[in-house]
């Protein structure tokens, strides 16, 4: 019986809550921005520091897998060998 009063308390707090009201004038804000027809462009310093860091990163992420790819099969390798594991499933080898 508490458990039920409590639920329904529950279901009921927002009976007496008021819906939320936005500016009067909000819509026309939004229409006069949408209607105004100006495209605003990034500044060029801020385009091309963009690029220099995506290719920047871009290099570090082909160093990275070509480390790690390398020393990892060789890894993987020592440790088949050391526990006689025989790989037969050429496909994901």
């Amino acid at each position: 019986m508490n458990k039920e009063k409590w639920i329904n308390e529950v279901m009921n707090s927002l009976d007496d809550a008021k819906s939320a009201e936005a500016n009067p004038f909000l819509y026309n804000k939004i229409l006069n921005k949408l209607g105004s027809g100006e495209i605003e462009y990034a500044p060029m310093k801020l385009v091309w520091l963009s690029a220099a860091l995506f290719a920047l990163l871009a290099v570090f992420n082909f160093q990275a897998m070509k480390k790690t790819s390398s020393s990892t099969k060789t890894e993987i390798q020592e440790i088949a060998s050391a526990y006689n594991l025989v790989n037969i499933n050429s496909i994901n080898y």
